[in-house]
């Protein structure tokens, strides 16, 4: 019986340890508070002190901004200033950026400028 009890422990101990799986929303978020909020709002719904809000932007914009500093076709740029700059390290992280600025534009002015509870595992160990 003490063996049982003791499995069950053990299983439930290493379940216990496991980290969380962080959804592309919350990587997304992670992302762009390092990379972004330099120059665009902590919620991109907000304009920032040199970029625009860019909550809701296509995943063809944001990959022609961060990686090529150009435009898809047919886009108006909502400024027209030059400061931004290539960030080409992020390719592989373009579908989380998209994912956490599609989450932006359907909540409330604000909300995503706030930290989450999950941040701070986050930027030690997923980043």
């Amino acid at each position: 019986m003490a063996e049982a009890l003791l499995a069950v422990c053990a299983v439930l101990a290493s379940v216990a340890c496991q980290p969380k799986k962080v959804t592309p929303v919350q990587r997304g978020r992670v992302i762009y508070m390092a990379n972004c909020v330099v120059c665009h709002n902590a919620d991109p719904n907000l304009p920032g002190s040199q970029g625009p809000p860019i909550a809701g932007s296509s995943r063809e914009l944001v990959e022609s901004r961060v990686l090529h500093l150009s435009y898809p076709p047919g886009y108006t740029p909502k400024r027209k200033t030059h400061a931004m700059r290539a960030i080409p390290t992020l390719a592989p992280e373009i579908d989380n950026i998209v994912a956490f600025l599609a989450a932006a534009k359907t909540s409330e002015p604000g909300a995503h400028a706030a930290p989450y509870k999950a941040d701070a595992h986050l930027c030690t160990s997923a980043v």
